[in-house]
């Protein structure tokens, strides 16, 4: 796992470079409802990067073997560290620990309610934006002087917001945004791209809402906003689980593009995906070249085999070569002896041994090949 949260991450800090850097060339040339699908490309790319090595093609076969040196006083079992160590991982876990904690202590408790359709209400304290919060049962947060601050027409348009999140599913998106962030709860790309998600959200339900309204409405819409953000109570961090209409941080950003009308495309989110997708499989494919592995698969636990006691005795030294796969569990299977010198002398230690060796799981496959030396120590 954690050999993937690490590798991952490169993929984390390309798509941010892109996604953060060229924000404003993408909000302008594609719109805000486009430039919002265009986060489903990172959670595609991640779900990719963690299938098993074996579904990837391999475009040429290893025939290179690691060499493993075993000697005569070796006879004690070695388990090799893993990649990295325990302490990591602990820290790591730690880590996704307390940022599942924190979107626990933020879950909504409210309890008295009505309903407005399948949607809950709830009051709030007066001075405060509408929002919706929740995740399997969400929840229409409205401000006790709601209908006194805002004529009918900017009701009807702070609600069809809040709606458009809840429709859309902007509230598991996010969830699922904040899991991502709780994984790489080490990286600041993680947090930072999670904050733009956020923010990106609201430009694409404002696009919505407006969709086909006209100049007066988008005007009206404006002056809600600018209402809302000057009455508002001070906004705290973003909450996994909500959203506040009006929230004074993305208020600039989210006026100006009220001038915008720029309709969903499909096609920048297809051919965006593509690419990301030939990345992604030329990356983790192990490609072969000139008969060299691009990456060894290094055991993580190596047993060594025993000396054969006669062959110590005589003086006998020797090389077993083997082939071998790889199991999605780190596993070793389907050990094939290819060559052996002496023959038949090393045969059964070594495969003995081998069946015992276990490899991280991203180099599940077939292929494999191991050469174990068999010498005497020299005195």
């Amino acid at each position: 796992m954690i050999d993937w949260v690490l590798s991952s991450s490169l993929i984390l800090i390309c798509f941010g470079a892109v996604r953060l850097g060229c924000h404003r060339w993408l909000l302008r040339n594609f719109g805000a409802r486009t430039l919002y699908s265009l986060w489903a490309l990172l959670p595609l790319a991640l779900i990719v990067s963690a299938l098993p090595q074996q579904w990837w093609p391999q475009w040429h076969e290893s025939s290179a073997a690691w060499l493993v040196l075993v000697q005569a006083q070796q006879q004690i079992t070695t388990v090799v560290a893993a990649s990295y160590s325990m302490t990591f991982y602990w820290i790591w876990l730690l880590g996704v620990a307390v940022a599942l904690t924190v979107l626990l202590l933020q879950w909504p408790r409210e309890r008295r309610y009505w309903r407005i359709g399948r949607l809950r209400v709830v009051r709030t304290n007066a001075g405060a934006g509408p929002a919706i919060a929740g995740l399997l049962r969400p929840i229409l947060y409205l401000p006790r002087d709601f209908a006194q601050r805002f004529n009918r027409q900017q009701r009807q348009l702070m609600l069809a917001h809040e709606k458009q999140h809840w429709q859309r599913g902007d509230l598991l998106a996010n969830a699922l945004a904040y899991g991502i962030c709780a994984i790489f709860w080490f990286h600041p790309v993680a947090w930072l791209c999670y904050r733009r998600f956020r923010y990106d959200q609201e430009l694409a339900c404002d696009a919505q809402v407006l969709a086909r309204a006209s100049v007066t409405e988008r005007a009206q819409y404006g002056q809600t906003l600018v209402q809302v953000a000057a009455t508002a109570i001070t906004e705290g961090t973003l909450s996994p689980h909500h959203y506040r209409y009006g929230a004074n941080t993305t208020m600039k950003e989210r006026i100006l593009q009220l001038q915008s009308a720029r309709p969903l495309r499909y096609w920048p989110l297809l051919v965006l995906s593509l690419l990301t997708m030939t990345f992604i499989i030329a990356w983790q494919s192990p490609v072969m070249a000139a008969g060299q592995a691009k990456e060894d698969a290094r055991p993580i636990v190596r047993v060594n085999p025993s000396y054969p006691v006669a062959a110590a005795q005589q003086g006998i030294e020797g090389q077993v070569v083997m082939r071998f796969s790889v199991t999605t569990d780190g596993k070793v299977a389907n050990i094939e002896i290819l060559n052996a010198k002496p023959a038949d002398i090393f045969n059964e230690a070594a495969k003995t041994a081998l069946s015992k060796w276990r490899y991280d799981p991203r180099f599940a496959g077939e292929g494999h090949q191991v050469a174990l030396a068999f010498q005497l120590a020299s005195d």
